[in-house]
């Protein structure tokens, strides 16, 4: 677990370096390679250090207690990017609200400036909401916050 800028620059470096190995420098790598530093910066800085690379590819982080991801989206754009999505706490880790997509350069920098904002945003939608109870097939329920 990074915890501090050395941890979050060797992040940045591996997280690349697999990319790189793995994609073989493509195109759409090589694209959303320039915004890693930006966005791992920021999410540093709004997680207080706690940055973990999940797997060889994800990187999750914690904010105000709720856990947020960050995936590519082939859908992001036009050519695809980059989302930060919270990860909800049921089985599986689905998917919750994407509290920001960068798909640019310029994005990516907004969200180096502003990602608290984003995310504070995001969890706002829900602050007045309890947490849904959710019934699965197998009779099974669990508390899942609303999408």
């Amino acid at each position: 677990m990074p915890d501090t800028a050395a941890d979050v620059e060797r992040l940045a470096n591996q997280l690349v370096g697999y990319l790189f190995d793995q994609y073989k420098g493509s195109r759409h790598v090589r694209r959303v390679a320039t915004w890693i530093g930006f966005l791992l910066k920021a999410i540093e800085r709004a997680s207080k250090g706690r940055v973990i690379l999940s797997r060889s590819r994800q990187v999750v982080f914690k904010y105000r207690g709720y856990r947020f991801k960050v995936r590519y989206n082939h859908k992001a754009g036009s050519r695809g990017g980059i989302d930060i999505v919270e990860s909800l706490d049921s089985q599986g880790r689905p998917d919750g609200s994407v509290a920001a997509s960068i798909t640019n350069l310029t994005e990516a920098q907004d969200v180096y400036e502003s990602l608290e904002a984003k995310l504070d945003d995001c969890l706002a939608k829900y602050d007045q909401s309890a947490p849904q109870p959710k019934r699965l097939a197998s009779g099974v329920s669990l508390l899942c916050r609303p999408r």
